[in-house]
């Protein structure tokens, strides 16, 4: 195989050899590592871990920079070999200097250990409970001795419901990979019984809509085309680009991390909420867990003038599944300080007044005036009402996370 070799301390690639540099060869190369994630990582693309472990390895800024002193070691899996060496799954390897890295007395450059496909997370229930009779589940990527996990979702695989997801936010999640190909969305052995996909076409929810509100006209009026953005979305909880590396944020289209959201709102407040929340992390320079959730069940108009609950599904019994939510909302909870905040959208673009949102969306004292790191329209209805609360009130009337305690306030 033809390693090719860089000498950083001039920039220039210096040498091309058929065989391994001898360890000497390279002992007195400029130390150190820098990898640009956005255009110095292989594809398809191994699992960055810190070696043994089943934690990434990240940046330490928002930079997008991974950086690593001389002699530094990495562990870099695939899920079926590389294809610089199609018999391991993983590889320790050690920094040199600039992108390479030695390995079993052999140099590579980084962007060179491909894997041979591409990664296939997983989904799987644990034994732990949480709200209302859900479970909870982990997403991740299985190595067989370990899981490396991106997310806990509690998941209600009754009623399809997908509470919250939790997951973890620090400086580097402002300087998530970019550029990373949009894979399809992953319903796996879960929603037993129906094809999700399949639900969420705009054709399909038009039918589902005219059946719940007794009227095509109503049903056509609410769920119109993709142009105007007036439909239900397979809407993120945890976004994709709240994660770094590109394996981590297609491990994010499980329909375990999503819930009918109205489009409009999904590429309105929401999102300002979203990259807001990312940049506040890193601004703040702090380590927050995310508790990212949806709650309640949002009612339109039938044509007999009375409120009705949307759901995307029935069962052959009549029950009624996968809600569309009246809220999404986003916990950044400071554990360290114990200090955190809920930021909140109304999932309802159809609502006609702030009036009828305080009466059926607001859970708790609203301070989103105090709130000036987002860069929001938080009182447009037709991007989605927005507001802030402190925690715990909102907890405790949603009854979501009842172990939880943040009892200051992070603004």
């Amino acid at each position: 195989m033809r390693i090719l070799i860089l000498a950083l301390s001039c920039g220039l690639l210096v040498q091309s050899r058929d065989i391994p540099l001898r360890e000497t060869e390279w002992s007195n190369i400029v130390p150190g590592c820098t990898i640009n994630i956005n255009g110095q990582l292989p594809r398809p693309q191994p699992l960055v871990l810190i070696p043994g472990t089943n934690r990434y390895r990240y940046p330490a800024e928002s930079d997008r920079l991974l950086q690593l002193e001389s002699g530094e070691a990495l562990e870099v899996v695939c899920q079926r070999g590389f294809n610089v060496a199609s018999g391991k799954r993983s590889m320790i390897i050690s920094c040199v200097s600039g992108i390479t890295f030695s390995h079993d007395n052999a140099v590579y450059r980084f962007n060179d250990l491909s894997c041979t496909e591409n990664w296939s997370s997983s989904a799987r229930y644990t034994t732990r409970s949480c709200e209302q009779g859900a479970s909870l589940v982990e997403i991740g990527f299985d190595l067989g001795d370990r899981f490396v996990n991106v997310m806990d979702v509690c998941h209600n695989n009754v009623t399809f419901e997908n509470h919250w997801i939790k997951h973890e936010f620090h400086r580097a999640h402002d300087g998530f990979q970019q550029g990373v190909p949009r894979p399809p969305w992953i319903q796996g052995s879960f929603y037993s019984g129906i094809n999700v996909n399949q639900l969420y076409t705009i054709n399909r929810q038009r039918e589902t809509l005219g059946h719940i509100l007794k009227s095509t006209a109503l049903a056509d009026q609410l769920v119109q085309n993709v142009s105007t953005g007036v439909y239900m979305a397979r809407g993120h909880i945890a976004a994709r680009a709240d994660f770094i590396y590109g394996t981590q944020q297609n491990a994010t289209f499980w329909f375990l991390n999503a819930a009918p959201q109205w489009q409009n709102f999904n590429d309105g407040n929401w999102k300002w909420i979203e990259d807001s929340s990312r940049r506040f992390v890193a601004t703040r320079n702090i380590q927050v867990t995310v508790y990212g959730g949806t709650f309640g069940v949002q009612t339109q108009i039938d044509a007999n003038g009375d409120e009705q609950p949307i759901y995307l599904n029935f069962d052959p019994t009549g029950t009624q599944r996968l809600p569309a939510p009246k809220i999404y909302y986003k916990i950044l909870h400071d554990e360290r300080n114990k200090a955190g905040i809920v930021l909140i959208g109304v999932n309802n673009v159809h609502v006609d007044s702030v009036y009828q949102v305080q009466q059926e969306y607001i859970f708790c004292d609203d301070i989103g005036d105090k709130v000036d790191w987002i860069n929001w329209r938080r009182t447009n209805l037709t991007l989605g009402f927005s507001y802030a609360c402190e925690v715990n009130p909102f907890l405790k009337r949603i009854g979501h996370l009842k172990g939880l305690d943040v009892p200051n306030l992070l603004i």
